[in-house]
């Protein structure tokens, strides 16, 4: 059986379960921090996945990545990960969970990354254009990167949207780098 089949099933899983016991929102916000974490902590994954590591650590690692609110549905879904040696697919089951998520609460997934940090106000034009443009909720994360020096980058799903400053300025220098070698004869 392949990642993607193991981690769609247990995801699958986790939802229903979730939603039955009507914390489906709680662990979305959960599964985001332990995606978050297999990113963010060099070498975690690598620790999940190592045999040598008894079950009860890798339970341990796997409840300390979810943050301080975690719910009972959470610890016993992890139980049964590992338990059932699946632990090494957590990161992809915490990704497709996120996934099946969004598609069943109708969330578009958005990002936008400004060279300084925006208002509340302008947060929420964002996201008033963006809920208008997809007829779906927003879920909704900024990010502040002053290498764009002005304007912004939006991410929408799989599009994207660069009207950054940087982004301008290299379509610039790129036309005449172009255009110079073009006239260059010898």
């Amino acid at each position: 059986m392949n990642t993607g089949k193991i981690s769609a099933r247990y995801a699958k899983a986790l939802y229903e379960f979730a939603a039955d016991a009507n914390v489906a929102d709680k662990v979305y916000e959960t599964m985001k921090l332990v995606s978050a974490a297999f990113v963010s902590v060099d070498g975690l994954k690598d620790a999940i996945a190592n045999p040598t590591i008894s079950k009860d650590k890798k339970k341990e690692l796997l409840t300390i990545m979810a943050g301080d609110s975690v719910c009972a549905e959470y610890t016993r879904f992890v139980d049964l990960v590992v338990e059932n040696k699946r632990e090494d697919y957590f990161q992809s089951i915490a990704l497709v969970y996120q996934d099946l998520y969004r598609k069943k609460k109708n969330l578009v997934r958005a990002t936008v990354v400004t060279a300084c940090p925006i208002s509340a106000d302008e947060e929420k034009r964002f996201r008033q254009v963006l809920t208008n443009v997809t007829d779906a909720d927003i879920d909704f994360d900024t990010t502040v990167d002053p290498a764009l020096i002005g304007g912004f980058i939006m991410e929408v799903e799989t599009y994207q949207l660069n009207a950054s400053v940087k982004s301008q300025l290299d379509t610039i220098r790129e036309k005449l780098r172009y255009s110079n070698s073009a006239n260059v004869q010898c």
